[in-house]
Parts: structure tokens; C-alpha cells; sequence
């Protein structure tokens, strides 16, 4: 099994965006658009190996999110990204001191997404080399397996037009080449 995601936040194409991406590099994506569903897959589906939570949402606060996933015994040990469009130190140390592991700010790259997601998911669950296999047996021949060379951060990124709850994504490689793209350390 691909490590597992669960991502709550309200803009359906950020959503879709962040399925796409992830699950181009073999994770399992669910979705939701708050807090309030984000807690009820956590409760009723299988463990999952990380929570992408959006920092506004309607109704319960992705502070509030963090919050009670962190005072869960069965969740506080999951690794926590945080994303906004919204950028400022005091929202990024706003999540931190409530939880999250990271805070990603938008636009962010493709490659900024996938590497910080499999470091936070590795971190709490190493895949087993049964995993990787099968991960790598369902990638097309010729297709790499471990981390690819860097792609430039700027090739790809996710841009917010107007309203910050609006984004639209520019693209100069088409999204089915995502798992071509490198990897960053953060």
C-alpha cells in the first residue's frame, strides 16, 4: 500500500490539483472540503500516513483541525502540512505552535508538494520494500524509480489569481509529467 492522504480544504481545484499530483507519484488521496469530514475519515477510515489541512476553512479553523488531531492519541503522532495562500510568518508560526510539521505557502511547486509530502510521510512511515516494489512495478518501463534529477522550481507552480481562495494553476509541462519532476529538501 502507497502511504495514504487525506487533504481538507474547501477550494475543489486545489483538491483536485493535489490528488492529481500525488497520486501521479503513487500515493492514495482523499479529499474533503472541512475540517468536519476531514475529522470523520480520520475516525472511520484506515490510518492515514498524513493530513494536508488548507489554514482558512468554513466552519472548524485548520488551527482548530491541528489542534484536535494533535489532542487524538490515535492521530497526534500524524505528520501535518499546513497550506495557505495567505503568506506571513505569524500564520506560519501559528500552525507550527499548534501542530503542524510544515507550512507550505501558495504557489507552491509541484516538486515543493511531492518532496515535502514524502519526507513528512516517510518520516512517520517508511514504506517496506514490498511497497516500493509494487510502486515501482506499476510505474511505465523506463520510468524512474527513485528520485529523479531536480526539476527548476519556477517549470511549474501553482499561481493565485484575484481572491486568494482562487487559484488557477499555470503550467509549462502538463501534469502527467509530474512524476518526472525532482525532488527538493526542505
Amino acid at each position: 500500500m502507497a502511504w495514504r492522504v487525506l487533504v481538507a480544504d474547501d477550494d475543489p481545484e486545489i483538491c483536485t490539483l493535489i490528488k492529481t499530483i500525488l497520486r501521479n507519484a503513487s500515493f492514495e488521496v482523499s479529499v474533503c472540503p472541512d475540517a468536519e469530514s476531514a475529522l470523520v475519515h480520520l475516525q472511520r477510515d484506515k490510518p492515514y500516513d498524513i493530513l494536508i489541512s488548507d489554514f482558512m476553512l468554513p466552519g472548524i479553523s485548520g488551527i482548530e483541525l491541528i489542534t484536535m488531531v494533535r489532542a487524538n492519541p490515535q492521530t497526534a503522532r500524524l505528520p501535518i502540512l499546513m497550506i495557505s495562500g495567505h503568506s506571513n510568518y505569524a500564520m506560519d508560526a501559528r500552525a507550527k505552535s499548534a501542530g503542524a510539521d510544515h507550512f507550505l505557502n501558495k504557489p507552491f511547486t509541484l516538486t515543493q508538494l511531492r518532496s515535502t509530502v514524502t519526507a513528512l510521510a516517510s518520516k512517520y512511515r517508511p514504506l517496506t520494500a514490498a511497497e516500493e516494489a509494487k510502486i515501482a512495478a506499476s510505474k511505465p518501463a523506463g520510468a524512474p524509480t527513485a528520485a529523479p534529477p531536480a526539476a527548476p522550481p519556477s517549470s511549474t507552480t501553482i499561481k493565485v489569481v484575484g481572491h486568494p481562495d482562487s487559484i488557477k494553476v499555470t503550467s509549462s509541462a502538463p501534469l502527467a509529467d509530474v512524476k518526472n519532476s525532482g525532488t527538493e529538501s526542505h
